[in-house]
């Protein structure tokens, strides 16, 4: 068995949001999803240990990965992929989507939390993840596409840190939501309106498609607001094309083989952990 680290993975949504860590093996960062990598993994162990995240658990700063920075983006825009991308050099360590960021956050806007509270616990829980001891020289962190609407709290823990946020077109994405399910589309399913209330106004989205696209260009609109010189705006699917470009904006050098085992992540479903080739809808 690989080394296990104990690494956040969730916090409880209430008005005293507790992180959660469990003993893992560092392998889950491979996965599409980080959380979907730690059920996975979790198959492997028949005795977890669990633990909240408190001051004994913090690593000390001189042994904390480099934050290369921060991936924002919209739903459905290849933002996973890219992770995968970047994920796949043994220099990096990819967290995507952790649970225990967005339960914090969720704890934010429902409980009313303080934010001097909610930026003393995500900086905790993103040191937390980012212990070295595995090899990895930096670490990368992509949020889940809301994560954007609270950009300032990133900005105010790192605002040195680079950024960027992949966009696509509204109304092309607009048509491939009204068919999906799960993130902020269940929202709009839910029968109180505990969350969209957070984002848009109820009086202006009268149906589905109007609240997906205030959703959508909402994303847009605090991405646009939050822009300085440390962020790199680009659109699906120009990303691909720009992948060297965005490497050099997170201060990351590929070899030759990590560029092509990265760009070979292109043949394959991103959202699936094991290699099924990408079929495009036509």
């Amino acid at each position: 068995m690989s080394k296990t680290f104990s690494f956040p993975i969730y916090t409880t949504i209430s008005d005293t949001p507790t992180p959660y860590c469990e003993e893992i093996d560092p392998e889950v960062f491979l996965y599409p999803f980080f959380n979907q990598g730690v059920s996975a993994k979790r198959k492997a162990f028949t005795d977890r240990k669990t633990s909240t995240l408190g001051e004994s658990l913090l690593p000390r700063e001189e042994g904390l990965l480099p934050i290369r920075g921060f991936i924002f983006h919209t739903a459905h825009c290849g933002s996973t992929l890219l992770g995968r991308m970047i994920g796949s050099s043994p220099q990096v360590r990819m967290i995507s989507e952790p649970e225990a960021i967005n339960g914090l956050l969720l704890s934010y806007l429902m409980h009313q939390i303080t934010e001097a509270q909610a930026l003393n616990q995500l900086k905790q829980i993103i040191e937390a993840y980012a212990i070295s001891g595995d090899g990895k020289k930096s670490i990368i962190f992509k949020l889940t596409s809301w994560n954007v609407f609270l950009i300032q709290l990133f900005q105010k823990l790192y605002p040195s840190s680079p950024w960027i946020y992949i966009d696509r077109e509204t109304e092309e994405l607009v048509k491939i939501l009204t068919k999906e399910d799960g993130g902020f589309i269940d929202w709009w399913h839910h029968p109180v309106d505990i969350l969209r209330k957070h984002f848009v106004e109820s009086s202006i989205c009268e149906d589905q498609e109007s609240y997906l696209r205030h959703m959508i260009e909402g994303h847009r609109k605090n991405a646009l607001a939050a822009k300085n010189s440390n962020a790199l705006l680009i659109n699906y699917p120009d990303f691909l094309t720009a992948f060297p470009e965005i490497l050099a904006h997170f201060q990351l050098t590929f070899s030759s083989e990590e560029m092509a085992n990265a760009l070979d992540f292109q043949r394959f479903e991103s959202k699936q952990f094991d290699p099924i080739l990408f079929e495009p809808i036509v």
